[in-house]
């Protein structure tokens, strides 16, 4: 392929050509000869296979969504000639990079760095690559492809809530509460006597009657809070870019509760990829499950009752949706916390937090959680 140069060269020696012929000005027709030949050689040495072996290698495999793929590329110069310049032309889901190689030594090897963006979730493969060579001319261009590719798991991108705050501290807390009044895993240990700031719920109205006291009764939780998070996939609710900052959002608050130590359960409305009702035992499990998940239509849509028919006194309910959602919601709104993600979320009646996107829900939810 030809240059901005080797085209201007090409018009320099057709033009020369013609008006040698025409003049039979045999100048002209040599000039017009000596480009051409210029040309060919040029053509020639920018097909030339590079001297250098390329191979790829991929550091991380699994990458959070919005970081770069970081790649490696062995150059290995095994002739008694120094390999020439080059450019590594490598892409990843319609996202292109190029890296700058300089020449090796004979017998030497090197290693080029390079970084792909990366812009959703999914699995994706990286390459094949292309090595580009130009001519010393500039005249030139010459691409071999090499067809080694790579697989790369684009994960969501987990934000750090610093600690267990708002929120999840508050179902959390409720989660406790249910379980003490309902959950037949609770043990009743004692009773005590009143104290301000005690749920009221957990008074013990015989007790209170008979000694005149205000009584309540103290329990020993023996299964970990549970946490529910909800991700609503509705096409209906946000653009595809307010998605994948939902899906940040619905991971990052997952992955926070797990390590805050409560029972995690990740659930979705997508009819393809609603999740389990068991918990998650780890972040990795998290990852995998919300990574393939995309926006459904509504013949693919569940209603988020669905995802409890067994009744949810066990947990406690955080969904998490587009600026336009949610798309259902349970029969009774304080089973369930929302929070929306999206350009132009805004709160409104059983919306807890909004936000434009993940890096915002972020700063909100630190905020919210250091004055709860």
């Amino acid at each position: 392929m030809l240059t901005k140069s080797g085209l201007g060269a090409v018009l320099v020696a057709v033009v020369c050509l013609a008006l040698g012929l025409w003049w039979r000005y045999e100048e002209l027709v040599f000039g017009a000869v000596a480009v051409g030949a210029l040309l060919l050689m040029a053509m020639w040495v920018s097909q030339r296979p590079l001297r250098a072996e390329v191979r790829r290698h991929l550091p991380a495999v699994r990458i959070p969504r919005g970081d770069p793929i970081h790649v490696l590329y062995q150059l290995r110069n095994a002739t008694r000639f120094r390999s020439g310049r080059a450019t590594i032309i490598d892409n990843c889901d319609g996202v292109e990079t190029r890296v700058e190689i300089d020449p090796v030594p004979p017998n030497d090897e090197t290693i080029a760095a390079g970084a792909i963006p990366t812009r959703r979730r999914g699995v994706f493969d990286v390459g094949p690559f292309e090595i580009e060579r130009i001519d010393p001319f500039w005249l030139t261009v010459g691409n071999r492809q090499d067809n080694a590719e790579a697989t790369v798991i684009v994960h969501p991108k987990i934000y750090d809530l610093v600690g267990p705050h708002g929120s999840v501290r508050v179902v959390e807390n409720e989660s406790v509460l249910r379980r003490a009044t309902a959950d037949p895993m609770s043990g009743f240990v004692s009773m005590r006597e009143y104290i301000a700031g005690d749920d009221p719920r957990l008074i013990h109205w015989p007790t209170t009657a008979r000694t005149g006291t205000l009584m309540i009764r103290e329990h020993v939780e023996v299964r970990r809070p549970e946490f529910t998070v909800v991700l609503d996939t509705a096409e209906t609710v946000g653009t595809a870019d307010d998605f994948e900052e939902a899906v940040d959002v619905a991971a990052t608050l997952s992955v926070h509760a797990l390590r805050a130590g409560l029972d995690v359960v990740v659930r979705t409305t997508s009819r393809e990829h609603s999740g389990r009702p068991s918990p998650l035992i780890s972040d990795s499990l998290v990852l995998d499950l919300l990574t393939p998940v995309q926006q459904t239509n509504a013949t693919e849509l569940l209603p988020v009752g669905a995802l409890f028919t067994k009744g949810f006194d066990h947990t406690s309910v955080v969904m998490v949706t587009g600026p336009a959602g949610p798309s259902s919601k349970f029969a009774t709104s304080e089973r369930m916390s929302t929070v929306r993600i999206g350009d132009g979320a805004s709160s409104t009646s059983g919306v807890v937090l909004a936000a434009q996107d993940a890096a915002e829900f972020v700063r909100r939810w630190r905020t919210w959680g250091s004055d709860g």
